[in-house]
Parts: structure tokens; C-alpha cells; sequence
């Protein structure tokens, strides 16, 4: 079984991959974009491929647990299709192992288990590039896989470029993933009020040992209290979560 990797993006000038930035962020903050499946368009037009998901999920009791994201060219029951067959799945944990490196495997390559060659079988995947993303002291995991149907592979200039722009594309969706809470409705409100005291003193800018000792707490507390405000929050980092609580507090 081989899994492929690029090691550069060498084969991507410079300048081309400016241009691409240049086009990408100014169409993800357009009003009539939406968080994934804009991305999702806008990517086609660059790498070939036929399905693709997009996506963020946490690392739960050894598994990936899907939370939110935008499939394009799939079947609807794709995701709870895969979620049947993701402990069988080797890209889970190459990928997983590499974040940020793109991963390419066929489908004659895949494990000789039943289940999940039907699974391939049955949403026509001839081929796939994956990568991942894992947002630091955070829960998340935001992963990109792109499809294809007939038997022609990704290309070193398809892993180097899409390596290139996950990084951009997770920032770009999370531009449009930032809700604005109902009127009179804190965004903070779902926080227990440990997580609201964690969330506002880190918006405020101190560090960890700063928060441990203002909460009189230790400092792995606070790591845990941080993660919870990540996942109920849905941000991905803490510029994100700054944002969020400096907003609220203008706004009081």
C-alpha cells in the first residue's frame, strides 16, 4: 500500500500561487458566499477532481467525529457512510500523522476489507488526495479530501498546491464560519461561567500562567477549560476567540 506525499511546493511559482490568494479571499468574504461550498468551487477551478469534503471534526475516544462541513459531488449519506468504516480507513492516520501533508492513495491500495472497498465502490472513489489540518490547543481537526473517478492520479503539482492552500482556505472558511449571535443572545452564553472567565481573560491577551494564577487554577486546567471554549465556540484559534469576546465587549 503507498501513500504519497509532496515534500516542496518548488513546482508552484511564487507568483502564481500570490495571484491565487489575490482571488481566493476576496471571494470568500463576498456576502454571497458560503463557508465551504464557495471554497469548494473555487478550488475546482484550480485542481481537477470530481467529490470532494471539506470539513472540520474532533478527535474523540480514538476516532475522528465529524462536526461540520460541505461535501461536493457526493451522495448525501457519504459522511455517515464513512463514519461506518473510518476505524478501517489508513488515510485517517497518515494523514493525521503529517497535518498540513498532502496524502494520496487509490482504491485498488486500500486494506482487502469488505466493507470499506464497498464503501468505495459504492460512491464511485477511484482515488484521493487528503490533508489535514490541526488547530493548536484546540480540538479540531480541519481536513480537505478531494476525489476522483477514473484512474489517472494526483500529481506532484496537485499535492504541492493544495498543500499551499489549506493553510488559506481553513482561514478563509473560518471568516465565514464566524456567526453573529441573535439579537440580545450573548455568543458567550453557551460557556460555563469558568469557560466565559478563561475565554474573556485570554481575548484580554494574558498568557496561560497569567489565567492560572488570576482563576487561582493550574495552568492545566486552563489548557482544558480552553479546549471546551474551541469546540462550543466553533473557533479555531485564539485571534478568533479574541475577536469574539472583544466584540461582545464593545458591544455591552
Amino acid at each position: 500500500m503507498a501513500h504519497s506525499s509532496s515534500s516542496s511546493g518548488s513546482c508552484i511559482p511564487a507568483a502564481q500561487l500570490g495571484a491565487l490568494l489575490l482571488d481566493l479571499y476576496p471571494r470568500a468574504a463576498a456576502p454571497e458566499a458560503s463557508a465551504a461550498g464557495g471554497l469548494l468551487d473555487w478550488l475546482a477551478g484550480h485542481i481537477a477532481f470530481d467529490a470532494a469534503w471539506f470539513g472540520r471534526s474532533v478527535f474523540a475516544a480514538g476516532r475522528l467525529e465529524p462536526r461540520d462541513g460541505h461535501t461536493r459531488g457526493l451522495a448525501p449519506d457519504f459522511v455517515a457512510d464513512w463514519c461506518r468504516v473510518r476505524h478501517l480507513d489508513p488515510m485517517v492516520a497518515a494523514v493525521m500523522a503529517r497535518p498540513g501533508h498532502g496524502m494520496a492513495m487509490a482504491s485498488h491500495e486500500l486494506p482487502p476489507v469488505g466493507s470499506l472497498r464497498a464503501f468505495a465502490s459504492d460512491h464511485r472513489l477511484d482515488r484521493v488526495l487528503s490533508v489535514m489540518l490541526h488547530a493548536p490547543d484546540s480540538p479540531w481537526w480541519t481536513h480537505l479530501s478531494l476525489y476522483g473517478r477514473e484512474a489517472a492520479s494526483f500529481g506532484a503539482r496537485e499535492h504541492a498546491l493544495l498543500e499551499l492552500l489549506m493553510p488559506h482556505l481553513v482561514s478563509a472558511q473560518a471568516l465565514r464560519l464566524r456567526e453573529t449571535p441573535a439579537p440580545g443572545v450573548s455568543a458567550l452564553a453557551v460557556l460555563s461561567r469558568r469557560e466565559a472567565e478563561v475565554a474573556r481573560l485570554f481575548g484580554e491577551g494574558h498568557s496561560y500562567k497569567m489565567v492560572a494564577r488570576r482563576l487561582d487554577s493550574s495552568p492545566a486546567t486552563v489548557r482544558h477549560h480552553l479546549r471546551q471554549v474551541y469546540a462550543k465556540l466553533g473557533v479555531t484559534s485564539k485571534v478568533q476567540m479574541a475577536r469574539l469576546v472583544c466584540g461582545e465587549a464593545a458591544q455591552a
